[in-house]
């Protein structure tokens, strides 16, 4: 998963995030990663269009998607 992490972030292309909460919810995102390092990253969130932080360890699963998303900010 971390290779596909890095690609997305260098290439700024959209992925899909399945994402566990610090409080165990469990949720579906879209993001464009702007920064990434060991534990975290920061990403436009498309779902919520806004910039959110991830922690790495909690991103459940991740994959390419096809629909192309702009970031407005």
């Amino acid at each position: 998963m971390r290779s596909l992490l890095v690609k997305s972030a260098v290439e700024q292309k959209p992925i899909e995030i399945i994402y566990e909460s610090k409080t165990g919810t469990i949720t579906q995102r879209c993001i464009t990663i702007k920064k990434l390092n060991q534990k975290k990253l920061l990403a436009y969130c498309h779902t919520k269009k806004q910039y959110r932080s991830f922690n790495i360890e909690q991103i459940l699963a991740a994959q390419p998607i096809k629909k192309i998303y702009t970031t407005s900010a």
